[in-house]
């Protein structure tokens, strides 16, 4: 029998699931699509992350829906397989009033899709989806557009024989305006919100003057980052196609994607791993300078798979679990409370301190696979009682609960994946 908090957040989803559909026939691509917008308020296009997290957490109560989100988000896919991180479906002439959104896609596409891309979360999604239904039916329709998907990203996104992801823009992070990207932007200390945003969009202007085309940006170096965040769950990706392919017999796929995931989970324990700092640091810049900022970006990585079970209860028992740094009243803050960039009231600069249920559903994740199961019911019970006596919010404050930013927030529903499971 489901506990008061667990129903709350069940009502809540239930909610959401009705606030935040999107639905229509969009007549530049004749397709009739159906997501859910991350908030009704705020974030009116589909994301791609948001997507697939929404896909998982409606499984457990819509499950049609939740096919719909993966089918309208794969729908967006070019023929090379690249999909974008934000779609505007249904957009008129009078979507040009956001004008900084749009020009975030490639010259010539302002009414369709980005340029940019997102964590690689859509593998895993589908099979979670595929789990949740019960259906194995599932992830064999989508193989081919996500073979198609992770080639693209191997050929357009990996410059070097290590097998690491390039992100373009912290856009492409998925965790805005961490302080792990203060000096790829030239911040000596935390920047305004003003100076953030002209930073950021003065790099979407250029990426645009570059046609979105990868190999035109990354030769520029002008926002040049191999993140934790979307490297971590890059390897994760990869062993999850390994994973899909296996069960469907394609056995050679399977090994294809096992050596590829071995290689990223290899290289970012050579290179991104500072046991002495806490965790897995980005890396600045073609020289590879690693990010000095610990935030929970440096702790998602525990979901790749064949990280050594010491280096994983090391960074977990000295950093994750500390009171002073994530473990606080309501784990996990975005960054540690003992950097000089913690606020846990900040919600203008994203990633600054308040918390987002998607990452810690990802580092929840982890710790089941590694076996630190009572950690990870306390880190559930906590995240789900967060929810449930808040509602649904873009971010929450680690030290009150207070939720914060977008109302009607779909992401923050992973509660519900996370009191289910």
């Amino acid at each position: 029998m489901e506990t008061p908090d667990v129903q709350q957040v069940r009502a809540l989803v239930q909610r959401m699931a009705k606030t935040n559909l999107k639905q229509g026939h969009d007549h530049s691509r004749n397709f009739d699509y159906s997501y859910l917008c991350p908030s009704p308020t705020e974030y009116k296009w589909q994301w791609f992350t948001d997507s697939c997290f929404h896909a998982i957490a409606i499984a457990h109560i819509d499950p049609e829906q939740s096919i719909r989100e993966l089918d309208t988000l794969v729908a967006t896919q070019r023929g090379d397989g690249f999909i974008g991180h934000l779609h505007f479906w249904g957009v008129k002439l009078g979507g040009f009033s956001r004008p900084w959104e749009f020009i975030q896609a490639p010259p010539g596409d302002l009414l369709g899709s980005s340029g940019l891309v997102q964590p690689p979360i859509l593998a895993q999604a589908i099979e979670r989806v595929g789990q949740v239904v019960g259906d194995a039916a599932i992830p064999p329709r989508f193989m081919h557009a996500l073979d198609l998907y992770h080639e693209w990203l191997a050929t357009n996104r990996v410059p070097d024989d290590d097998g690491l992801i390039v992100i373009i823009s912290p856009y492409e992070s998925g965790t805005g305006q961490s302080p792990v990207f203060d000096e790829a932007l030239g911040f000596e200390s935390t920047p305004s919100r003003w100076r953030a945003r002209f930073k950021n969009r003065r790099i979407d202007l250029m990426n645009w003057f570059a046609a979105y085309n990868s190999a035109k940006m990354l030769s520029r170096h002008r926002f040049y980052v191999k993140e934790a965040v979307v490297n971590g769950l890059y390897a994760d990706s990869l062993a999850t196609m390994a994973r899909m392919h296996r069960v469907q017999g394609n056995n050679r796929s399977a090994a294809a994607y096992d050596v590829m995931a071995a290689k990223v989970t290899s290289s970012m324990l050579a290179k991104m791993l500072d046991r002495a700092n806490g965790g897995f640091m980005s890396l600045i810049g073609i020289e590879e300078r690693r990010a000095r900022a610990l935030t929970v970006g440096a702790l998602v990585p525990l979901v790749m798979p064949n990280i050594p079970q010491d280096i994983v209860d090391e960074v977990m028992d000295r950093h994750l679990l500390r009171r002073d740094k994530f473990w606080l009243r309501y784990p996990l803050p975005s960054v540690a409370a003992t950097e000089s960039t913690f606020n846990a009231h900040e919600n203008k600069l994203t990633g600054r301190g308040p918390i987002g249920i998607n990452t810690n559903w990802l580092v929840w994740r982890g710790m089941r696979v590694y076996g630190h199961s009572e950690t990870a019911e306390h880190l559930a019970t906590r995240t789900i009682e967060l929810v449930a006596k808040n509602g649904l919010y873009e971010f929450y404050n680690p030290l009150s609960g207070q939720g914060m930013g977008a109302r009607s927030f779909g992401r923050s529903a992973l509660a519900l994946d996370m009191a289910l499971a």
